[in-house]
């Protein structure tokens, strides 16, 4: 074990003194069933092992975006078996479906996960490349942020000639999902709008028909997208003011804080559910699907704040049934837009009386598909 190196993000939902007896126990199991399986059950996956190359910005969206629980919140709602591996510098090297560190090193050459850094990894022989597409299924990576700066015409040239290279060999490997994506954006301080609109190019190129046309096994996920300021704003193409540590540009940092985070890390669950999708190097990705977020406090009194992320924009509804099945209160019901949301229950029903104590399941139903987590009023 490295010191000081302990990534996985757990929560833990304390549920109280709440199975009084078997029957309830029962009851509850079988309803949280209920409000799950109303929608459409996914297709069954057939490619399992996942696996995300990434340095600091890639952890942090792990960690404080809770992929790893909300891959376990899939699978438990879904009945699937995905299981989630990711690579940090070389220093840490390898983590493990649990989060913790599996003591193996890819030896990712050079360290490097800049545009270069990846074309070196795929296109040439190496033990990594090797070693990352003998153990995992689909695989996902990224550039990291200063690929996003982009000070020339010729070097956006120069990233295109390299990624199709690097498509080039992805192909040769059918029997792999390759999830692109691209480099997040730079602090506003860090970046002209010249550069950052270069980088934003970048990014629609990747995810553009030309490049991903005619080729199966390759997916894309836009980060980029995801975190940066619209096309239109005044500090377009880069971070966004709130996603950032800190907007003074005595400090500037491209690390993305911890609420662009829980909106990314969602998302990214999304795109590696889809990816996975059955006989998913023929078929187009399977439908994204909305996550919970967080529950806090959990118990609470008088009041609790239900978060979500919508991977797409759509209709969505959030309700909060008792343990029997009935309806107490509907919290959401319209459209919404892509990203975070969240929602506020003061522990009353639609008539404004108070519930009694007890364990209560929220419900979030959207096109795609439906999730369901426990909330209990301790008073």
């Amino acid at each position: 074990m490295v010191p000081g190196f302990r990534f996985a993000v757990r929560r833990s939902m304390w549920m109280g003194e709440i199975m009084s007896n078997r029957t309830y126990s029962a009851c509850l199991a079988l309803l949280t069933v209920w409000l799950v399986t109303a929608a459409a059950p996914s297709p069954a996956l057939s490619l399992t092992n996942l696996f995300v190359l990434h340095h600091s910005v890639g952890r942090n969206i792990l960690e404080e975006g809770n992929v790893r629980q909300l891959l376990d919140d899939h699978n438990v709602q879904r009945g699937t078996r995905l299981v989630l591996w990711d690579h940090d510098y070389n220093a840490i090297g390898l983590m493990d479906p649990d989060g913790d560190l599996a003591d193996r090193y890819y030896d990712i050459p050079d360290d490097d996960t800049y545009v270069v850094g990846l074309h070196q990894l795929w296109t040439t022989a190496n033990s990594a490349r090797d070693s990352i597409l003998a153990n995992h299924q689909v695989i996902a990576f990224k550039s990291c942020y200063g690929a996003s700066l982009i000070e020339t015409d010729a070097m956006l040239a120069q990233y295109k000639a390299w990624y199709l290279e690097i498509r080039d060999v992805l192909d040769q490997h059918p029997d792999h999902v390759f999830l692109l994506m691209s480099s997040p954006p730079m602090h506003p301080c860090l970046s002209t709008s010249t550069e950052a609109d270069r980088g934003r190019a970048f990014a629609d190129w990747l995810g553009s028909t030309a490049f991903l046309g005619g080729h199966p096994n390759l997916r894309f996920f836009d980060l980029f997208d995801v975190l940066a300021s619209p096309r239109d704003a005044e500090d377009r193409n880069t971070l966004r003011a709130n996603y950032c540590k800190s907007t003074s540009c005595s400090s500037p940092d491209s690390h993305p804080n911890a609420a662009a985070n829980l909106v990314a890390g969602p998302l990214l669950v999304a795109a590696l559910v889809a990816a996975a999708g059955e006989d998913a190097v023929d078929a187009p990705a399977a439908a994204a699907t909305a996550f919970f977020t967080d529950v806090h406090p959990n118990p609470f009194n008088p009041t609790t704040t239900i978060r979500f992320a919508l991977p797409a924009a759509g209709s969505a509804r959030l309700a909060v049934y008792d343990v029997t099945g009935r309806l107490v209160r509907t919290l959401i019901d319209g459209n919404l837009a892509a990203g975070a949301h969240e929602a506020s229950w003061d522990g009353r029903d639609a008539a404004g009386r108070s519930a009694a104590s007890g364990v209560y399941l929220a419900r979030l139903s959207t096109a795609s598909g439906a999730g369901v987590v426990r909330v209990t009023l301790a008073k």
